[in-house]
């Protein structure tokens, strides 16, 4: 065998600093990453969401031009005077377009997370690699940055790429300088809430891979803290709902069908009427009056339900701001965050005064139609209580906040620096 001589060979390379140094985990990371096709099925399905965006986007800037296919659209979606005047309500649309786009690109980043995350600490543990990477000049702080930086790569090109592209599509579709002035604070509003989805999901992760050697125990737990605490929180949060409904529509309907039976031909399930042999009247014949007596007793039972109904929103929406229930679910957290980083609910009081006013103005005439609506006061907030958390955000802030120390409490116990490995 021959024997080649292997001496001094001088480096002609790049010297770079020593805070870049991290900068060379997570590069190997990301190529090895980028060459599974699972991983970039996800990237394609992620940029899903961001088309839709777009497309809102540029339906918006057209409509804000006038354009009369866009015009014509739009105005089955929208009230007249939103169509009328879409300048005064650029800001609040843009902001419901980036909310629905980050709670669907939050679900699409959970699952590159769990593409991505479980094999970047389990298998340097597995294959004893960590005294490879603690010999060279790389602190245990540069590997943890960058393997951070592993997850951080494909959560920006997931999260914070497509949002800066649809918003500089939107500005061009626009035509309108004064969008800048408008809008300016939703682009850095997705920077801040893209950089939360990745220190906080991606240091999380990244303490669960350091638990175990296996990858697919790391992303068995993943998906459990995820999703399991996920669906604990929407099923208690289902269960007190249930429970109001009924304390307060089954309690008050029943107290009203004692001070109005129902009249012949209609029998009660629950707060629920029904029909027994009903047959429709021919167009032109005159009622008799059992069918009188039928149709004004379902007006007022119509009525009654609706109050209730009311009574029952009312109720949720004076129980939201304490509701600690939603706290159970991690992506609930970073949704809330999300929400108070766009504004979400200022968003949704604009465009509720557009619904609201002529919801109560309509109302009683469609119960004199023995159409069943909601009713009550004029409240804007109708539909910012309905599509926005309401419990303050600092809430889901400390559990973030403490999920990260802790993630950093595990990494720092598990990956030990040189001399202290076994």
């Amino acid at each position: 065998m021959p024997i080649f001589d292997q001496g001094y060979q001088h480096w002609t390379g790049t010297l770079a600093g020593h805070r870049w140094r991290w900068l060379a985990v997570s590069r190997h990371g990301v190529r090895t990453l980028r060459k599974s096709w699972v991983v970039r099925i996800m990237l394609f399905i992620a940029w899903l969401p961001a088309l839709a965006l777009v497309a809102a986007l540029t339906l918006w800037g057209l409509l804000e031009q006038q354009a009369a296919t866009v015009v014509a659209f739009l105005q089955r979606i929208f009230p007249p005077e939103v169509i009328a005047s879409p300048q005064e309500y650029r800001s609040a649309v843009w902001t419901v377009a980036y909310s629905y786009f980050f709670k669907a690109e939050l679900f699409c980043a959970l699952f590159l997370v769990l593409t991505v995350g479980p094999s970047l600490v389990s298998r340097d543990l597995r294959f004893n690699a960590l005294p490879l990477y603690l010999s060279r000049p790389v602190r245990r702080i540069d590997y943890f940055v960058g393997k951070l930086g592993v997850i951080a790569y494909f959560l920006i090109a997931t999260v914070i790429a497509p949002a800066v592209g649809a918003y500089l599509l939107g500005l061009a579709f626009s035509l309108d300088l004064g969008v800048v002035r408008d809008t300016h604070r939703l682009l850095w509003a997705s920077l801040g809430y893209g950089a939360v989805i990745a220190l906080s999901a991606g240091t999380l992760m990244l303490a669960l891979s350091s638990l175990s050697r296996r990858s697919i125990y790391v992303g068995l737990a993943w998906a459990g803290f995820i999703f399991l605490g996920h669906m604990v929180s929407t099923i208690m949060m289902g269960v007190q709902g249930d429970i109001d409904r009924r304390e307060i529509v089954q309690t008050g309907i029943k107290q009203w069908v004692e001070k109005n039976p129902p009249p012949p031909g209609v029998e009660m399930y629950g707060p629920y009427p029904s029909f027994r042999g009903r047959v429709s009247r021919e167009k032109g014949k005159e009622p008799t009056a059992e069918e009188k007596a039928r149709e004004k007793w379902m007006n007022g039972w119509s009525q009654a339900h609706g109050d209730l109904q009311t009574q029952v929103e009312t109720k949720r929406a004076e129980q939201a701001p304490t509701d600690w229930r939603p706290l159970l679910s991690y992506a609930t957290n970073l949704d809330r965050m999300g929400d108070w980083l766009l504004d979400t609910d200022a968003a949704w009081v604009t465009l509720g005064k557009t619904v609201e006013r002529p919801r109560a103005m309509a109302g009683p005439l469609a119960r004199n139609q023995g159409i069943q609506i909601s009713t009550g006061p004029v409240n804007d907030r109708r539909l910012a209580d309905r599509m926005a958390w309401q419990y303050p955000w600092y809430w889901s802030a400390g559990v973030l906040g403490g999920a990260w120390l802790l993630s950093v409490f595990v990494l720092t116990r598990r990956v030990k620096s040189l001399d202290r490995l076994k």
